[in-house]
């Protein structure tokens, strides 16, 4: 009740064990025809993509906008194929996708789409938060994000009722909880056979605590991001990305910054690993493309690289920093920039 409260538009929600089990458990309430394919995102978490992999369905992998890791409009309706059922799209650290017009095409072909929203708890987009916009959604709560629940979390949304009661009963079992007199040692009335991805007492109790204090951290999170930007006017080599839609308020999850590779001696692999070296929390190259995954050709319909998502990879890298930043940590990030810069430019 409370997440959904935080949603800012009623609805339903069940907690459960891990985000990859509410991406799991939205596809299969949403009962998808065998053999179909199912578009996702090109660059997220392996566990936004394995549990659809694990279905009886096929992967169709679009490129990303270019200078950008999230999806667009028109890559989207590219990757429609006659056998698409759905789509799980991410909000890719924290940043939303143009997610109107990819909703009217996949109204107007019958495809139903999963809010794959774990890097993006309370995003905005048109002045309603991620998550609501679609039939289903799956938010991750474990311990790096931003809505942390403990170990490992997640959470299930939707404003269809109908839906909720399948999401209850996938996450547990196949118990028919829609029943005003369901009695849980009644097994031989279970519904079907079904995972258990119920989430424990402790993890919801904690996800309750920080989902008081969710905005300050959001705000935080942006306030940091933003003096890092502006002291990047500092460097010549390093600079921010503007990922941020016109009309949406992201979620910062990590703080993706773009190289000027045409201005160092070395790559940008070794500038970044340089920076790290300086003890600056970076991921330096990263490996969430799912095009590059070695197991993602089986599973796919057309197997294909996703150039723009690889090229934008290729010239840039995440800062990763967490809300209790202070000035003195923004200013030692810029300095290790710098300093790394100052030895590796040409």
């Amino acid at each position: 009740k409370k997440f959904c409260d935080f949603q800012g538009e009623g609805g339903f929600a069940d907690a459960v064990s891990s985000g990859s089990a509410a991406i799991y458990t939205a596809l299969q309430a949403l009962d998808l025809e065998p053999g179909s394919d199912v578009i996702v995102s090109p660059v997220t978490s392996p566990g936004g993509v394995m549990p659809v992999a694990v279905q009886d369905v096929k992967l169709v992998i679009p490129d990303s906008e270019p200078n950008s890791f999230n999806i667009s409009p028109k890559e989207f309706k590219k990757a429609i194929t006659p056998k698409t059922s759905a789509a799980v799209l991410t909000h890719l650290g924290g940043h939303t996708i143009d997610l109107d017009p990819i909703i009217e095409i996949a109204k107007s072909r019958g495809i139903k789409i999963v809010e794959d929203c774990a890097q993006a708890h309370w995003a905005t987009y048109k002045g309603k938060k991620v998550g609501t916009f679609t039939e289903i959604a799956a938010f991750s709560n474990g311990f790096t994000k931003t809505l942390a629940a403990g170990g490992v979390a997640g959470i299930v949304y939707t404003k269809n009722e109908d839906l909720y009661w399948r999401i209850r009963s996938f996450a547990d079992r196949g118990k028919p909880f829609h029943k005003p007199d369901f009695n849980f040692r009644m097994t031989t009335d279970f519904l079907f056979p079904s995972h258990n991805f119920n989430a424990d007492e402790i993890s919801c109790a904690i996800g309750t605590s920080v989902l008081s204090k969710l905005q300050n951290i959001i705000d935080r999170r942006h306030e940091i991001a933003n003096k890092i930007d502006v002291a990047l006017k500092a460097s010549s080599v390093v600079h921010p990305t503007n990922l941020e839609l016109s009309g949406s308020k992201s979620s910062i999850f990590f703080h993706t910054v773009v190289v000027d590779i045409d201005k160092l001696k070395v790559s940008k692999v070794q500038f970044a690993n340089a920076i790290a070296a300086e003890g600056i929390m970076i991921n330096a190259d990263y490996r969430d493309i799912v095009c590059e995954w070695q197991w993602i050709p089986e599973y796919v319909r057309e197997y294909k690289k996703t150039p723009n998502s690889i090229n934008f990879r290729d010239r840039s890298f995440n800062i990763l920093f967490h809300e209790q930043f202070g000035d003195a940590e923004v200013e030692d990030i810029i300095k290790s920039i710098l300093k790394v810069e100052e030895s590796y430019s040409k």
